[in-house]
């Protein structure tokens, strides 16, 4: 189930090739020749064979490497959801899947032609299940997936000038090319956009490029790096995060003499709240007895959520009930004789892998078997995810 939902939702390019991505002797396409979508036309190739009289370390693909020049980025990076993005569930479902269907994941999860290889590598010795033996796949979405092209680093403007286009020679690993693409939100859309061929009920099951684009901040020109990659730093927090998330709502909270109100607004988030059909959100409110304890039957819920389901065939939605940019949602709790009550909001980052992915797969698999103990730690892992947000106790005026 897991594999067919990351199949389902793929990219799906059939792009030319209208860029040249680099040479190795600085003398390189300027800004304006620069092209995004032959960047990131998928699969990446491999990168071959690196000019001869580079050291060891302007070889490497290895995230560690960058560090070693870079280390606050990749400190932050090693914080991240993308360096997790070869995570104990993915690694559960491919190893029960071919090459090809493989593939077809990494493109995001590992997109570098080479930890492809090595994941391969390792399956073929039996120790696909071991990070120690993944190699290059184990770091997921690391350095080179956004910035590495045959051999030639890319990145933003400079920081102070703007400048772009190709950094001075001589310089480490031949420099960097400089583009403003990697400050668009377009950048970001290869992984979080998937393509109308993969539309439940006319939405594609992650739609984030789409809605950020109908968005007010788009039309204000705050993109996604502006809120998950603040300053630049590496850190793409979302949904998991509640820091994160308690910036993109606003709460509203009140009681009168006839009931308590709880409201939520999508006052920050550039895109429906949340984006994509994994994580629940659920709004509550409760009469409480005179000790604190809720009153029975007084629990007022509201889902937040796109809900779907894969029947084996075909992907069906069963509700959505997301708030867009702007959109609010709320709960009106009459005190039902009680002086007291209680609202909150619940998050479940991970709630369609716990209720419909886990379950199934976890039972599928041989019980000693290293794909179901994978499965058994992603599933924990998910359950633990989930936080709360807003708890607030309020009395009867």
């Amino acid at each position: 189930m897991l594999f067919e939902f990351s199949r389902q939702m793929k990219w799906r390019l059939a792009l030319a090739p209208l860029f040249c991505c680099a040479s190795f002797n600085g003398q390189m396409a300027d800004e304006q020749q620069f092209d995004l979508e032959t960047y990131w036309r998928k699969p990446l190739a491999e990168q071959g064979e690196p000019p001869a009289q580079w050291t060891s370390a302007e070889r490497a693909f290895e995230a560690a490497a960058c560090g070693a020049c870079h280390p606050e980025t990749f400190a932050q990076w090693q914080t991240s959801r993308h360096a997790h993005a070869f995570s104990p569930a993915l690694v559960a479902q491919l190893l029960g899947q071919d090459a090809a269907a493989t593939a077809e994941c990494l493109q995001c999860h590992a997109p570098l032609a080479e930890q492809r290889e090595a994941f391969e590598a390792a399956r073929a010795r039996g120790l696909a299940h071991r990070p120690d033996a993944q190699g290059l796949a184990a770091s997921g979405n690391s350095c080179g997936g956004c910035h590495l092209r045959h051999h030639q680093r890319f990145g933003p403007p400079q920081r102070g000038t703007g400048a772009t286009g190709a950094s001075p020679l001589p310089a480490p690993h031949g420099g960097a090319f400089r583009t403003s693409f990697f400050e668009r939100a377009e950048f970001c859309s290869t992984c979080h956009q998937f393509t109308a061929d993969t539309a439940v009920n006319g939405k594609p099951l992650e739609n984030t490029f789409a809605e950020w684009q109908a968005s007010p901040q788009a039309a204000h020109g705050i993109v996604c790096q502006t809120c998950h990659m603040p300053d630049r730093a590496h850190l793409w927090r979302g949904i998991h995060d509640p820091a994160m998330v308690a910036k993109g709502l606003t709460p509203r909270i009140a009681a009168d003499s006839e009931k308590v109100l709880f409201e939520l607004t999508n006052s920050g988030a550039g895109h429906a709240f949340p984006t994509y059909t994994v994580p629940t959100v659920v709004m509550s409110a409760v009469a409480l007895e005179a000790d604190g304890t809720p009153r029975p039957q007084t629990l007022r819920t509201h889902v937040i959520a796109r809900r779907v389901h894969f029947d084996g065939t075909t992907w069906a939605e069963d509700s959505d009930t997301r708030l867009l940019p702007g959109q609010s949602a709320g709960i009106e709790l009459p005190w039902n004789g009680s002086d007291r009550a209680r609202v909150w909001l619940d998050v479940i980052p991970d709630d369609f892998y716990t209720t419909q992915v886990f379950p199934g797969l976890i039972q599928t698999l041989p019980a000693r078997s290293e794909a179901r103990r994978l499965a058994l730690e992603a599933s924990a892992a998910a359950v633990s995810s989930r936080f709360r947000l807003y708890e607030t106790e309020l009395r009867r005026p």
